[in-house]
């Protein structure tokens, strides 16, 4: 698996993505028909190894496509569900090396508080994984990208979860890292840089 198909993967599997359970795992992809043209992309780019063809998923307003299977998929799979619950492995370090990665990451599972032109604030629904998963993500932030972080506890419907916040100080360093590589349909989620730098350079108030 070459590099940029490696860095996709392991978003897609940080975010929305799933992998099979068996030797030769597939990752399997689906999304709102709202992100078609995402899905779409992200079908093009994983070509090189393998992928079959997108379709609706019946009953839902969405649409998916799975790899083929693959060895590497397989060790993926062990990493990453060693218990058939995916956590966040100590490997993470060496594998969230990509702003690629990041990004794929950020499309799927990120969200943007913004209100002014002065608060812009993203984050990360990290709900499924443990306090110490979410810190392990925190860690590899701020090693792999110099980019500082929090974690957030918050309780619903009496079950508690956990958000990785970037904090304001990295908020500018982070959108540089991701915006890169943000596809068009879901450039909303970094909308606000664009927005402050041109108030700013108008001088508006």
């Amino acid at each position: 698996m070459d590099a940029k198909c490696l860095s996709i993967v392991v978003g897609s599997i940080m975010g929305d993505g799933h992998l099979t359970n068996t030797l030769k795992s597939q990752l399997c992809l689906k999304y709102d028909n709202k992100s078609l043209p995402y899905l779409k992309w992200l079908h093009k780019e994983l070509a090189p190894i393998g992928v079959r063809l997108i379709k609706p998923k019946p009953g839902y307003h969405q649409h998916q496509f799975r790899t083929l299977p693959s060895p590497e998929m397989g060790m993926l799979r062990k990493l990453f569900y060693p218990s058939g619950i995916k956590i966040v492995p100590d490997e993470i370090f060496g594998l969230l090396i990509s702003p690629l990665s990041v990004a794929i990451w950020y499309m799927d599972d990120g969200n943007l508080d913004f209100r002014d032109k002065y608060h812009r604030s993203p984050s990360f629904a990290t709900y499924n994984f443990s306090q110490s998963d979410c810190e392990k993500l925190r860690m590899v932030f701020l090693k792999n990208f110099s980019i500082e972080c929090s974690v957030h506890k918050s309780t619903m419907r009496s079950k508690v979860y956990y958000r990785l916040y970037v904090l304001s100080k990295s908020t500018n360093d982070f959108f540089k890292l991701v915006s890169p590589h943000i596809h068009s349909c879901l450039f909303y989620k970094v909308r606000p840089i664009r927005t402050i730098e041109t108030t700013s350079s108008r001088g508006d108030t």
